[in-house]
Parts: structure tokens; C-alpha cells; sequence
């Protein structure tokens, strides 16, 4: 069984990161052969995959070596419906909730345009994988349930013996001598993010430090309101950095408050380094841990975002190898792996 899998660019970011961690545990799978497909011409050194990987050239591609063509990305999907009637069969992960990323990510305008446009791509492709069980209930008022399948991301260990950046060791070093507490996140600094509430919480919090490992379009604007609050003293914006899951153990809590989220890598992330982990009470996380495991906050309500903080103060040591157990039990990469390798012999 031969798969070429598309993706849009190697580059660290969620959706590679996740087909990163597929490729490396099918490869080691009797009978399936995959072979990685980028469109981009950049390359991330920090990308390693154990199979083949090459840039697509779109008019000299052969289909048909391939028994299915599995895309990751509009550009891909388009690649694929562009082709349709060349292709054995055609598998299309969804990373996303489309009208709400492409609203946060640019506008309403461009999010009614393009989102029924990728709608209309994956009309054709055969099977359209869903990273949650939200996902599909979402997804299934345009899709047939027959044609959704859900498969959870997973993620590979994480190699802590890497060289990490001594600079930022030495800052998140220098913010513990000051007895104060480090909350952390990391992400694609986007509004989707909700990153500015953890901003505000800081404002009533002294007692904690904000490190924020990432950027994107609000990394300038959340820079501003840590002015603003007169908390850019306690706010350590540390930019992108490779394997930035290699940092979190540093931090006392990590916080997640997104405002959507197609799965949630990070939060995976974090319940994998055993950090207490608060979330927003957004569907897909509530999904993926229970209040055992992780504590909630209503979105948008600095209150309750601040008793989650003073609950997970109190109790969030005592939920991280609840935490960890369900990870390991649903999110490690043998496990997708596993999923992916049954839909591809399905078909």
C-alpha cells in the first residue's frame, strides 16, 4: 500500500508537527510505504521525517503510484480536487473549524469566500478525517456521517536531552529568584488565541510571570497591553522558538485560552510535561480532559479565569497524572498511527 501525504509547507507549525509524528510511527508498519509531499519551497531543518520527502512538482506528479493521496491544507485539497479523477482515492484531514479560523485569522469577508470554497473541496475527496468528535458534529451538517471519520492527533516523546536557548533558562531563572509564580503558554500568537486574557489576569495577579513562547499578528498588540497594564516587567515574550514544548517544564502552570480550536496540540503538550493545565471551557477541550484532569474557565470572564487560577493553585498537582493517563491512553503518536494505518487498509 503506497500513500503520498500533501502538506502545505515543513515548517513547525500544528498541522506538520502532527503529520510529523504520523509518518515516523507508520513508517515503522509492515506493508505501507508513505512517501511526504511540500508545496513551499522553504524547508525547517527542525522537521525530520523517516520517510521520503520531496517537493511536489504539480505537472509531473504520477498519480498513479500511489493508492491513496492524503492532503493536509487548502492548497493541497485543491491540488487534489483539481486532479480528482486522477487519484485512486483521496483522504483530507480538517484541522480547523473553517468559517471561525479564517474569521479570527483574517476577516468574515475572506472567511465566507474561501470557507465554502474549501467546503466545496472536500466535497469530493472520499474521506475527510475530523481530529474530534466537536469536529464531526460540526462538519456533518454539510457531510454525510458516513464520510467522517475521527481521529485524535497524537504526539511523539518529546527528547528533553536538546539544547535549549540559555538566554531564556537564565530570564524564567531570574523571574524564580523573585518568588514569582510562571504561568506559560505558547501558540501562533493570533485573536483565536485569547492570549490578552492572561494579559488582564496578570494585572490582579502580582504574584505571577507570564512566558509566552511564539508569534504571529498580535504579538505587537499584546506587547502594547502589557504596557498598558504596567505588567511588561512580569511578561517574558520569548518569540518563536523549535521544540518550544522542550520549555514548559520550566513553568509553574500553563494556560490555554483559546477562543477556538479545531484539537488543541498544545494543550496535549503541556498535560504530556505533567504542568497544571487551565483551559478555556471551549467544546473540544472539554472534549479532550475533564475537571479531574484539567481545570476550566469560562472564556472571556477574568473572574472565573482568576478562581481557576486559585483552584488550579490548590488542586492542579493532584490532576496531572489523572492528566497524563488520559493522554497516554488516547494522544501518544502509536496511537493515531494506529487509527490512520485501519482507514488507509479500509479503503
Amino acid at each position: 500500500m503506497r500513500v503520498a501525504i500533501i502538506v502545505p509547507r515543513l515548517e513547525e507549525c500544528g498541522p506538520v508537527k502532527v503529520i510529523q509524528s504520523l509518518v515516523n510511527s507508520l513508517y515503522k508498519i509492515d506493508g505501507i510505504q508513505i512517501m511526504v509531499f511540500y508545496l513551499d519551497k522553504y524547508v525547517d531543518n527542525q522537521i525530520k521525517m523517516m520517510v521520503p520527502i520531496e517537493r511536489l512538482d504539480k505537472k509531473r506528479f504520477c498519480f498513479g503510484d500511489y493508492d491513496i493521496i492524503h492532503t493536509n491544507g487548502i492548497r493541497p485539497d485543491l491540488f487534489a480536487f483539481i486532479n480528482r479523477q486522477k487519484i485512486k482515492y483521496h483522504i483530507s484531514t480538517i484541522h480547523n473549524f473553517v468559517f471561525e479560523d479564517l474569521t479570527f485569522t483574517y476577516n468574515k469577508l475572506i472567511s465566507l469566500i474561501f470557507g465554502n470554497l474549501w467546503l466545496v473541496l472536500w466535497g469530493r475527496a472520499d474521506n475527510l478525517v475530523c481530529v474530534s468528535k466537536a469536529m464531526k458534529e460540526y462538519y456533518s451538517q454539510w457531510f454525510p456521517s458516513t464520510k467522517l471519520e475521527v481521529i485524535y492527533n497524537g504526539i511523539a516523546e518529546v527528547d528533553n536531552s536538546l539544547t535549549l536557548d540559555i538566554e531564556i533558562i537564565e530570564a524564567i531563572n531570574e523571574i524564580h529568584s523573585k518568588k514569582l509564580k510562571i504561568i506559560g503558554a505558547s501558540g501562533i500568537l493570533t485573536k483565536r488565541k485569547g492570549i490578552d486574557q492572561i494579559l488582564h489576569l496578570l494585572a490582579e495577579r502580582k504574584e505571577f510571570a507570564l512566558v509566552i513562547i511564539g508569534k504571529g499578528k498580535e504579538l505587537a498588540n499584546l506587547q502594547h497591553l502589557a504596557e498598558k497594564l504596567k505588567i511588561s516587567e512580569r511578561c517574558l515574550f520569548c518569540g518563536f522558538r523549535s521544540y518550544a514544548v522542550n520549555y514548559f517544564r520550566y513553568f509553574d502552570f500553563f494556560i490555554v485560552p483559546s477562543i477556538s480550536e479545531g484539537f488543541g496540540l498544545v494543550l496535549i503538550e503541556a498535560v504530556q510535561q505533567k504542568i497544571p493545565v487551565i483551559c478555556s471551557d471551549i467544546k473540544v477541550f472539554q472534549e479532550l480532559f475533564n475537571s479531574y484532569e484539567v481545570t476550566f474557565f469560562n472564556l472571556k470572564d477574568c473572574n472565573s479565569l482568576d478562581n481557576a487560577l486559585k483552584l488550579a493553585t490548590k488542586t492542579g498537582n493532584n490532576k496531572v497524572e489523572f492528566a497524563y493517563t488520559r493522554f497516554m491512553n488516547n494522544y501518544i503518536d502509536q496511537f493515531m498511527a494506529r487509527k490512520y494505518y485501519e482507514l488507509y487498509k479500509s479503503v
